[in-house]
């Protein structure tokens, strides 16, 4: 987990969890959850996501990267909360 950690912890819309990841956390956001566990009886290593992809979709990457492009803050006009308390 600390990879994960290490590696995504700066960026905004990514939020690595200890737990699953829920699909109701990231309703109505821009933002993807992730996690990994490792099967102790098979050695296999497996990642989880969640995401909605309304938003994440093609749509709210065209916007976070136009942001980028114009030199806004990236997540301007991204909602990074989602509708799930």
């Amino acid at each position: 987990m600390g990879i994960l950690h290490d590696r995504y912890d700066g960026e905004p819309f990514v939020v690595v969890t200890d737990e699953p990841p829920s699909t109701k956390a990231t309703s109505g956001s821009n933002c993807a959850h992730v996690s990994v566990r490792v099967d102790p009886r098979t050695g296999w290593i497996l990642a989880f996501g969640a995401l909605d992809n309304l938003v994440k979709g093609a749509s709210g990457q065209a916007v976070q990267c136009a942001n980028l492009a114009l030199g806004l803050p990236e997540g301007t006009g991204l909602p990074m909360a989602g509708m799930y308390p």
